[in-house]
């Protein structure tokens, strides 16, 4: 009796513990430790297929507008080319200003534009060259008029004295280039230089000759007052540039330079000796000389 009460306690105790640890032995057979690494696994690779997915979307996004930018380029590659080579604004007029000397049919005939130039094609720059290669062009400009125009704005060359070259008789500039043969209305507004030795002038080409520079230094340096009245200078040497002027009266200025001093003595002597001087030597500025009629 004492043993089945004792083995009745034993199961009851068993029983009673297998009921408290139950739950755990059965969770240990069915629960989720087991099922977790398949769980988890099959979580990674969806997690893994969507990344997968967002990238490929972007790469295709990224394509997508790659070759949309690529299309945009080569739309506008087409198009202009098409545009440079239509003849949309064919120039078809050609308009020169600035000119007196030169002739606008020499300009236009020196331009010579293409006939198939279009503002598009707009040929300026060679244009410009051309035109710039006549001696009397200092500078030449080109430029569109729409919607089918060339201006050409042409600055000349300022003739400031005639240089008499024994056969021949040249315009120069005050830079010393030779500009043309003079004409009729050039000859009546500048002085000329003549004397000057060892002289081969060309038209276009600038002048060498020391005496003539300095002479033409001179002219354009001395007062206006006494450049106004000039009407031949003698420049047979750099300290012999002797100017005369219209009352035949001469001034020996010599080398170009104290021009302001020799212009300030030579136009007091006139002032002092108004009508008997013939001659004003201002080479020396500390010491003028002058000599009169007799």
């Amino acid at each position: 009796m004492r043993n089945r009460g004792r083995d009745s306690g034993r199961g009851a105790d068993t029983s009673s513990s297998a009921r408290k640890n139950g739950g755990r032995q059965s969770a240990q057979v069915v629960g989720a430790k087991p099922g977790r690494p398949a769980a988890g696994k099959g979580r990674a690779d969806e997690l893994k297929v969507a990344r997968e997915q967002r990238q490929n979307a972007r790469r295709r996004a990224i394509r997508l507008r790659v070759a949309a930018a690529v299309g945009s380029v080569m739309a506008v590659i087409a198009a202009c080319s098409a545009l440079y080579a239509s003849s949309l604004f064919t120039i078809t007029s050609v308009e020169v200003v600035g000119n007196r000397h030169i002739s606008t049919a020499a300009v236009r005939a020196l331009a010579a534009v293409p006939g198939d130039a279009t503002l598009i094609r707009f040929p300026g720059a060679a244009v410009a060259k051309r035109v710039s290669a006549s001696p009397w062009v200092a500078d030449v400009s080109v430029s569109r008029v729409f919607p089918s125009g060339m201006r050409i704005r042409v600055t000349e060359r300022v003739p400031v004295a005639i240089v008499d070259a024994g056969e021949t008789m040249w315009l120069v500039d005050r830079s010393g280039m030779v500009i043309a043969k003079p004409t009729t209305e050039t000859s009546e507004t500048v002085p000329v230089i003549r004397d000057v030795p060892g002289l081969d002038p060309k038209a276009g080409r600038r002048t060498s000759s020391e005496p003539l520079l300095n002479a033409i230094k001179v002219l354009t340096g001395i007062d206006s007052k006494i450049a106004e009245t000039v009407r031949s200078v003698s420049a047979p040497s750099v300290d012999g540039v002797v100017l005369e002027r219209n009352d035949r009266v001469e001034i020996v200025v010599g080398e170009a330079v104290d021009l302001a001093m020799k212009s300030k003595l030579a136009l007091q002597i006139l002032a002092d000796q108004a009508g008997k001087v013939i001659s004003i030597d201002v080479r020396v500025t500390d010491r003028p000389t002058w000599r009169g009629l007799k």
